[in-house]
């Protein structure tokens, strides 16, 4: 339920608020508040949050690049292979944090997201997703074909040595 508040909170403020727009590439910035719907019995904003947080603050960064509309539209829709996340600080009850949220690598199929929760510089927490899209109907989607469609030219893939990491790992754990 708390998942529907926020998006609807998050959709609400897009439409009524100016917001600033960016390119895809650039980094999104999006404010949230720890809520009591988000807190558990550490009196924290509890482990699983974080990643809701996560999928609220990727839908803001398509948004942002005027790009969400589009790829919905066209029955285009973003899917998570695969996620990990350190916490390092916990977040308390009504604390006001940044999640910062940036494509950091792709390949043939997918997009490498790095997302961090920050309070007055601080990182909190930082997660990493590995996410493509798929079209209904059709299934996964080759990131060229992506790129071609929000006007992006593809050169090839850009992975970073995290990403090349986290496929690693999700080769081990799943068979």
């Amino acid at each position: 339920m708390n998942l529907y508040l926020r998006m609807i909170h998050w959709l609400l403020k897009r439409l009524v608020f100016p917001y600033k727009k960016i390119d895809i590439f650039d980094s999104c910035d999006t404010t949230f508040q720890v809520n009591l719907l988000d807190i558990d019995f550490n009196l924290h904003m509890n482990n699983g949050r974080y990643l809701t947080v996560m999928d609220i603050g990727r839908f803001d960064m398509l948004y942002r690049a005027g790009i969400f509309g589009k790829l919905f539209k066209a029955g285009f829709y973003p899917v998570v292979a695969s996620e990990s996340i350190r916490f390092k600080k916990s977040l308390k009850p009504f604390q006001k944090f940044v999640l910062r949220t940036q494509i950091e690598s792709y390949n043939e199929k997918d997009f490498f997201i790095a997302q961090k929760f920050i309070v007055k510089d601080v990182v909190y927490a930082e997660g990493y997703i590995k996410g493509r899209f798929k079209k209904r109907g059709v299934g996964s989607i080759p990131t060229k074909d992506v790129f071609e469609f929000i006007g992006k030219e593809y050169t090839g893939e850009k992975l970073s040595e995290l990403a090349k990491l986290q496929t690693s790992i999700q080769g081990q754990l799943v068979k």
